[in-house]
């Protein structure tokens, strides 16, 4: 019984912990192109468009986007305009 109560607390600790994750940086890639990731539970493609629109002050075109469907990796490279 110990055993199982402990799996339950160790698995709900790491719920709390990806519920709680940071936001993934904006990183450039090569001139004006740049790159972000918003995976997981915490972001979504959402917040990549907003991270994107926050590092193009002039709005920004989507040059790849793509998403993985094991793990949720959502993957965006962009250009400022």
């Amino acid at each position: 019984m110990k055993l199982v109560n402990f799996l339950i607390a160790l698995i709900l600790s790491g719920c709390a912990q990806m519920m709680s994750g940071e936001m993934q940086p904006v990183v450039m890639k090569d001139h004006n192109v740049m790159f972000t990731t918003c995976s997981g539970v915490v972001e979504d493609w959402s917040s990549c468009n907003i991270k994107a629109g926050k590092a193009c002050a002039n709005g920004y075109e989507v040059l790849d986007k793509t998403e993985s469907p094991v793990g949720g990796r959502r993957d965006l490279t962009f250009s400022c305009k």
